[in-house]
Order: structure tokens, then sequence, then C-alpha cells
């Protein structure tokens, strides 16, 4: 990827239920909490702390600036008013040797089932391919993160081959500009 994707300046986007938009430090409290739940975490190295959380926010409004896109905080309305209930977006990442635009998500665990992080990544994966000219999107899943792969399947993609990242084995899932074209046929 040698220039900017731009997806940023494309939000917010709703869906029927979301909204997609860009995380800021006013999302840090709700998102440290997140971040640091051990069951949401569970699939990762471990669970964040406060100074953690707030490099990671400030890590991806870096990707803001340089790549154009990042994770976008994902924002429910409910009877309390606006609400993160977790993060979804494209982050550009380089691994295998290739610079690829990486779906990611974290979701609440009271939100989980509830086809939210379905529809978050759905909306992601049709931005990638419909404002910008990426040929595919990818998402690193451990193996063992049934649920995830759950959520890349309903999006689309397929497990296509593993990785070693951070040191942790993970599936490569991927979806290709047409692979997505046909589903939107359908």
């Amino acid at each position: 990827m040698q220039t900017p994707l731009g997806l940023i300046a494309r939000l917010p986007i709703r869906t029927g239920r979301l909204t997609l938009q860009p995380l800021g430090d006013e999302h840090l409290p709700a998102l440290a909490a997140l971040l640091a739940d051990p069951v949401v975490m569970r699939y990762f190295p471990r669970p964040m702390t406060l100074p953690e959380s707030s490099i990671w926010l400030q890590r991806n409004l870096e990707r803001y600036r340089h790549d154009g896109s990042g994770l976008f905080a994902v924002v429910r309305q409910d009877a309390d008013g606006a609400r993160l209930i977790g993060d979804c977006g494209l982050v550009v990442r380089s691994f295998g040797g290739r610079t690829r635009v990486e779906l990611g998500y974290h979701f609440a665990r009271d939100v989980w089932g509830q086809g939210l992080a379905t529809e978050a990544a759905r909306a992601c994966v049709a931005l990638a391919f419909e404002a910008s000219d990426v040929p595919a999107v990818v998402a690193l899943i451990r193996p063992e993160n049934r649920p995830s792969q759950g959520v890349a399947r309903r999006a689309g993609l397929q497990p296509r081959g593993a990785v070693l990242h951070i040191g942790l084995v993970h599936d490569v899932w991927h979806i290709t500009r047409e692979a997505f074209a046909q589903l939107a046929l359908q």
C-alpha cells in the first residue's frame, strides 16, 4: 500500500443498528474496559491495562493520519444513549512479507450473539471495496477462536493458510474484490 486508504474520511457509517465513527480520546474509558476484559481478550496475548489501552488508542489515531484507516468506534444507541460497544475497522498491516488490509474487531461481552460484530464487519468490508482500490481484505484469527471465525465467515471471508504473528499462529481469512462482488449479487 503506497498511499493512504482515505477510509476515515468516509465515516460515519450507519448500519441498521450501529454507527461506525472515528475513535477518539472520549472513547478511552469504554475502550479500556473492553480491552481489559479477560474473556474478550482471551485469544490475545493478554488483557490490557489502562496505560496500554491509551497507547493502543494513540497508535490507532496515528494509523488514521498515516494510513487513512484503522479501527473505528462501533456505537449503538440504547435506552441510556449512545454507547461504545466495540471497535471494528481496516488496518494496514505487514505480515508474511506483504502489506495487506486487515479487518479487525473487538466487542463487549454483553453484545455477543446479537449479530452486531457481523453487521460492523460487513460494513467495513464493503467500505474497503467501495471506497478504495484494495484487491482483498484479510483477517488474522487464532485457530481456536471460533466466534471470530464465525464473524469472518458471515462477512464473506474464507480461510486461506496460516501465519505466525506476534509469536502466535493465526489463520488468514480472506475475501477478494471479486468474491465480494459475487456476494453482493446474491
